[in-house]
């Protein structure tokens, strides 16, 4: 089955990144793109292998994993501009996908993003 809405929806998450609203549903991203909401979450659930809830966590999580990795942030303020409803459901998601917190990733993972040379 093709989905007329394909287009629309990744341009909306990833250039407009609807992801960092904390209160989007799939009704409302449904009528945005332009199709009902059992449209899109079949093609989110039968086309990309995931729930509506992972899709959109998992854009939120790299939004996230950017801002731990490149500012002094707090958890706090990193879970809040990626989007997240609240720090302990960042955390939860965070723990489930990468298997350790976010200050142990970014400990293990400093190597990838070296600070920038302060002169």
């Amino acid at each position: 089955m093709r989905y007329h809405f394909v287009n629309r929806l990744n341009e909306c998450m990833t250039k407009e990144k609807m992801y960092l609203n904390p209160k989007l549903t799939l009704d409302y991203l449904a009528e945005y793109v332009g199709t009902n909401r059992t449209y899109l979450s079949n093609y989110i659930n039968q086309e990309l292998k995931k729930t509506f809830f992972n899709y959109v966590n998992g854009m939120r999580l790299n939004d996230a994993i950017q801002l731990l990795m490149t500012t002094e942030s707090t958890l706090d303020v990193i879970s809040e501009r990626s989007g997240f409803n609240s720090l302990s459901t960042f955390r939860r998601y965070f723990i489930y996908v990468h298997k350790c917190t976010p200050s142990v990733y970014k400990r293990e993972h400093m190597y990838l993003y070296p600070p920038k040379d302060s002169k």
